[in-house]
């Protein structure tokens, strides 16, 4: 007889094992030999997902019920109802069991929220904690005897019903806490973030007012804000917080709420910022000036993204103010910026009258980025080109130029004609990507060859496939655009 070597593995061996296998692949096991017909009750991950046919709630709570050993992960992803007797259930069971990972998305967003009970905080070594589309009402509050999640590293929530002050406790007994993610929490428009350790955190979608307080560790935010917020004083204490800071990221209408608020230069710099991401309004200048309020305060900033909104009401005279304001030398941001990338760009000259403005300010910057916005403006006449021959060759720090989603507009071909012109000879490559067909494509590379040749020492020209997915414009936002997202 054959001797059996995997029924005498070590329990560690096996566990590792079945670590990589899924529910199904490990309830497979059992048919290995007698030995092995319960070992798969030892899996220490236990990932639920409807779509497999394993996120029913009979098949959940059998598995909790004969399941041995600790586990260290539950995922449960479903576009069904999830009934509360059931979560309360399984809660329970996963209290006991050392969970360490709690994750529970319901992909549905317009069927019923399911609700969590006070079991949760039992779950004592809790490290990561994603909840989607549920509700924490009515009020969930830890218990008199609980000290709060006192392991808990990472906490996620999305699409659900909370009360401020609920939140609030709950982050500020996680002691801790690294990373925070709130989005789309309904009817949450002011928050206090109270949470010594934390590193990351990310606010989406409704809210008002943020105050951080105790937060001097943070080094990666992300915070959009919504049009018609109209308190904009504590805008200045929310910069003033972010000493520590090396990622910014600030979306929608934030710099709009933010005019006005803030002085030409903050009063301490922000010494370690080196990425910052905005969306402005390029043919408005009180958002222009706003900007540059960061970018003059940002010193070792290298990476600066660009979301371009679009202002519908500007008088024919504010781009000619907007004009002679970047033209002041006064103005001029000097930045260790390496890489600028633009999104939405539709050629209208407030916008390059704005990016020449930052190539000319950044004489580090080697990278430019730019995706043209879904309607690119046809102009009659292109004076911008004419306004901007003092430019020519100015540029020469570039080596690499990236356009993307072309469309064949004229406008977009004399773009980019007076860039290749500008950064002549030193430009290294560049990259193209049409926005739809081939032909556009080829129609372009024959318009720019002539072009092409007139650099001194040629760069490498590469074309994209369209299906390649790149930056997205006309500034759609990520956050809440596809409830199907793998979380994990």
């Amino acid at each position: 007889m054959a001797l059996d070597r995997i029924s005498n593995f070590e329990i560690d061996i096996t566990k590792k094992i079945f670590s990589y296998l899924s529910i199904k692949e490990a309830a497979r096991t059992s048919v290995v030999s007698k030995n092995w017909r319960h070992k798969w009750t030892v899996l220490p991950c236990l990932v639920f997902d409807d779509e497999n046919g394993f996120s029913t709630e009979i098949i959940i709570s059998d598995v909790l019920l004969y399941h041995s050993g600790s586990i260290d992960s539950f995922k449960l992803s479903s576009r069904k109802n999830l009934h509360d007797g059931y979560i309360e259930q399984w809660l329970q069971n996963l209290s006991i069991n050392s969970i360490k990972e709690i994750i529970v998305k319901k992909r549905d967003r317009y069927s019923s929220s399911y609700r969590i009970s006070s079991h949760l905080y039992s779950c004592r070594e809790l490290t990561h904690l994603e909840l989607y589309n549920c509700s924490l009402k009515p009020p969930l509050k830890p218990p008199s005897t609980s000290k709060g999640f006192e392991m808990l590293k990472s906490l996620r929530i999305r699409r659900v019903i909370v009360a401020r002050d609920v939140l609030e406790e709950v982050i500020s007994h996680c002691p801790q806490l690294e990373k925070i993610s709130l989005c789309n929490l309904r009817g949450m428009e002011n928050l206090k973030i109270d949470a010594p350790n934390v590193q990351f955190l990310e606010l989406r979608d409704g809210f008002d007012d943020v105050v951080l307080e105790n937060t001097l560790d943070l080094v990666d935010v992300s915070i959009n804000r919504k049009r018609g917020s109209t308190d904009s004083s504590t805008l200045l204490k929310f910069f003033l917080n972010l000493p520590s800071i090396e990622r910014l990221t600030l979306e929608d209408s934030f710099l709009e709420c933010a005019n006005g608020s803030l002085p030409e230069k903050l009063p301490d710099p922000i010494l370690a910022l080196k990425f910052l991401s905005i969306s402005i309004r390029l043919n408005n200048l009180e958002d222009i000036s706003t900007a540059m309020c960061l970018l003059r305060s940002s010193p070792a900033l290298q990476e600066l993204e660009i979301s371009v909104n679009k202002d519908r009401n500007v008088a024919d005279d504010t781009e000619e103010a907007t004009c002679n304001w970047l033209n002041n030398k006064q103005n001029r941001a000097v930045t260790q910026l390496r890489v600028l990338k633009v999104t939405g760009f539709s050629c209208v000259k407030a916008e390059l009258d704005f990016i020449v403005f930052l190539l000319s300010s950044s004489p580090a910057l080697q990278q430019l980025e730019i995706s043209f916005a879904r309607k690119v403006v046809e102009a009659e006449n292109y004076s911008w080109l004419f306004d901007n021959q003092n430019n020519i060759g100015a540029f020469m720090q570039l080596r690499l130029v990236k356009v993307t989603r072309l469309s064949g507009n004229k406008a977009e071909v004399n773009f980019i004609r007076f860039v290749l012109y500008s950064t002549s000879p030193m430009l290294e490559k560049l990259t193209l990507q049409p926005a739809a067909s081939a032909k556009a494509l080829w129609e372009l590379f024959k318009m720019l060859g002539e072009f092409i040749n007139r650099v001194s020492e040629p760069a490498d020209l590469e074309f994209l496939d369209p299906s390649i997915r790149g930056h997205e414009s006309d500034n759609s936002s990520s956050s809440d655009s596809d409830d199907d997202t793998d979380w994990w």
